[in-house]
């Protein structure tokens, strides 16, 4: 296995993951996709999503909207996923149950949303794992010190980061912005634009 194609926050845009992995020129046999969490809500195809992350054996985080999944809460939007998952919710359930909160590989860290300062990932709540963005208004991210590059999702409005140590993949697909990926570990970035805007930000 060579490369590692990172993808951001794909919330059920499948056709877009799809335009993104053929833009990358994905190829399964000697390519593996990580995927930064929040696979679902939102966008059109949740479950369309779910079944190709499986289907090409994605590394895969949980991510905050996930975790509203797990703990059935009730949104129009996350009562579509349910609707779409049908008679398989339960397994999906299971399925997304068991992914991690982060993954720790060769020289990165991959997680939803961010590490706390002064803590390893291993030390961090499922929370500050999917949740966090600032702390005392400032980005999670200026207090990270490393060794690893840590890799993340969930902040699109803040949109792409590209520091040294921390890489922001998320850049909004969903609201009509773009899906962001980079190849790790030659830290080569490709976008491709959204189809439509699918979910006005509140």
């Amino acid at each position: 296995m060579d490369d590692i194609l990172f993808v951001g926050d794909v919330q059920g845009c499948v056709a877009e993951l799809r335009d993104l992995l053929r833009a990358a020129g994905f190829d399964r046999r000697r390519h593996r996709l990580a995927l930064c969490g929040d696979l679902v809500n939102r966008g059109p195809d949740s479950a369309g999503v779910l079944r190709l992350a499986r289907d090409l054996d994605a590394l895969t985080v949980i991510g905050n909207h996930e975790v509203a999944l797990l703990e059935g809460r009730r949104t129009a939007t996350l009562d579509e996923v349910r609707a779409q998952l049908g008679a398989a919710l339960d397994e999906w359930l299971a399925w997304i149950e068991s992914r991690p909160t982060f993954i720790r590989g060769d020289g990165y860290i991959l997680v939803h949303a961010g590490i706390a300062p002064g803590k390893r990932p291993e030390q961090c709540t499922r929370e500050e794992l999917t949740e966090l963005r600032t702390v005392d208004g400032q980005p999670w991210f200026d207090f990270w010190r490393g060794p690893e590059t840590v890799i993340f999702g969930h902040w699109a409005q803040r949109g792409k980061v590209d520091l040294a140590l921390c890489k922001g993949l998320d850049t909004g697909c969903v609201y009509g912005g773009q899906l962001t990926g980079l190849w790790w570990p030659r830290l080569e970035w490709l976008s491709v634009p959204a189809r439509r805007r699918y979910f006005e930000r509140a």
